[in-house]
């Protein structure tokens, strides 16, 4: 399991200390550390430290800046407002430019310099009344930081980048298909392969999962507004096959971040999975859902094939995930067709049980594979949905209290037996170091 930045950065300071203390010597920890993209020499820990510094202490030179430019807002002359705003948008970038190009740094006066660019945007457009569509001002701030953000492979621009276009789309997704957003996904990507950031390449994967979410809603509501739909559900049931194949596909790359992009996409995956399944433990929501699907002409249900489709060709290709997981995932598109194809009412109670079942034995496998392989978010994971699940029934009891306590008892056991296999395997490996 591929460790994530702070993470890193505690081993880094661990193989340190190990390798003063004479434990290992300088090539074993640097061996360590390769396996988690890092070694012993990184300066990142420092420099850390000195970027939160210089960027909290330039937001504060921004807020009394604003704070006494606003108090005497309406006294400065308008050509002067526009000009000042235009001066300093061009200091802070100019200054943040020409360090970056010195040293590589200069990367907080350019963050700053596009939070002034945005500014300048909204209030020259408040001084003159200019554009009616308030979210175009949030539309060119975006556009504006993309190409800086390329130009230095900024992590940290792309996501204000990524951040000032999601509130663009959600506030442009109300009046008309947001299609431009394709562009800051390009951007937001560009960088994140330019800068080798798995976070940023992750961010920028659930962004585009919103971005289709709202324009699948747009061909529901067409022409007139945005309509989500039971069919968005379909789709994200297939992106969640795709997104989780992916992340096992990724996983033997020779290239540390590409691995730990992997981890992350596999485990929020699985998460988004769990979130998408406990609501349909309930017989009510799996009723709803069934009644208003729009049978296979249904475009939320086209959309989840083409995700679920290949998820299901690298599934069969791909042995390295558990039986359970590939099973699951080669099956989506004839679960989807089914849900889609069937009468809803020969289905509903069927699907109930089905998916109480599958939730039961999914957090057994996942509390299974934590114990095995010593991954504790799949731990963690298990034991969490286990202990929802048990909630769920004691709220809304499935059949009557005989079930109720059925449910509760085979939690306990479950339990139970992890706890006393995970002490098992400690009393083991305690014994085979006593034997060396």
């Amino acid at each position: 399991m591929q460790l994530l930045g702070l993470l890193r950065r505690e081993l880094r300071s661990e193989c340190r200390q190990w390798v003063q203390d004479g434990d290992i010597t300088a090539e074993q920890g640097d061996r360590i550390l390769a396996r988690y993209g890092t070694r012993l020499d990184d300066v990142g820990d420092g420099s850390l430290a000195y970027k939160v510094l210089v960027g909290v202490a330039l937001l504060f030179v921004g807020m009394a800046l604003l704070l006494l430019v606003s108090a005497n807002w309406e006294e400065i002359p308008r050509a002067l407002r526009m000009l000042g705003l235009i001066g300093m948008t061009m200091a802070l970038n100019g200054v943040g430019i020409r360090y970056y190009l010195k040293d590589g740094s200069g990367l907080g006066w350019l963050f700053v310099g596009s939070i002034s660019y945005g500014a300048s945007i909204m209030l020259i457009a408040q001084i003159y009344h200019l554009g009616e569509h308030y979210p175009d001002g949030l539309f060119y701030w975006a556009l504006g930081i993309a190409p800086m953000a390329l130009l230095v492979r900024s992590r940290v621009l792309a996501l204000l980048m990524l951040t000032v276009a999601l509130l663009w789309l959600f506030n442009e997704g109300k009046f008309s298909p947001p299609w431009q957003m394709l562009l800051f996904l390009a951007a937001a990507f560009g960088v994140a392969r330019q800068s080798a950031s798995a976070g940023l390449g992750v961010v920028t994967v659930a962004v585009a999962v919103c971005w289709l979410n709202i324009l699948l809603a747009w061909i529901y509501g067409y022409p007139w507004r945005p309509d989500f739909d039971t069919g968005n559900l379909t789709m994200n049931m297939g992106l969640l096959a795709l997104l989780f194949m992916l992340g096992h596909w990724l996983a033997p790359s020779a290239l540390a971040h590409r691995r730990r992009a992997a981890t992350l996409l596999s485990l929020w995956a699985l998460r988004g999975y769990l979130i998408l399944l406990i609501p349909f433990t309930f017989y009510e929501v799996c009723e709803a859902y069934l009644r208003e699907l729009q049978g296979v002409a249904d475009p939320g249900l086209w959309f989840g094939l083409l995700a679920a489709i290949p998820a299901g060709l690298l599934a069969l290709r791909d042995s390295s995930a558990h039986p359970l997981s590939r099973g699951l995932v080669m099956g989506v598109p004839l679960v989807l067709l089914m849900l889609h194809g069937m009468q809803w009412e020969a289905i509903v109670l069927p699907m109930v049980i089905l998916v109480n079942l599958l939730a039961l034995v999914s957090a057994i496998v996942l509390i299974q594979q934590g114990l095995e392989k010593g991954y504790s978010q799949y731990f963690y994971s298990g034991v969490g949905l286990l202990l929802v699940l048990a909630m769920i029934r004691y709220v809304d009891l499935v059949g009557d209290y005989v079930g109720g306590a059925v449910m509760f008892l085979i939690a306990a056991a479950i339990l139970y037996a992890a706890a006393r296999y995970w002490r098992d395997r400690q009393l083991q490996g305690q014994g085979g170091q006593r034997d060396e």
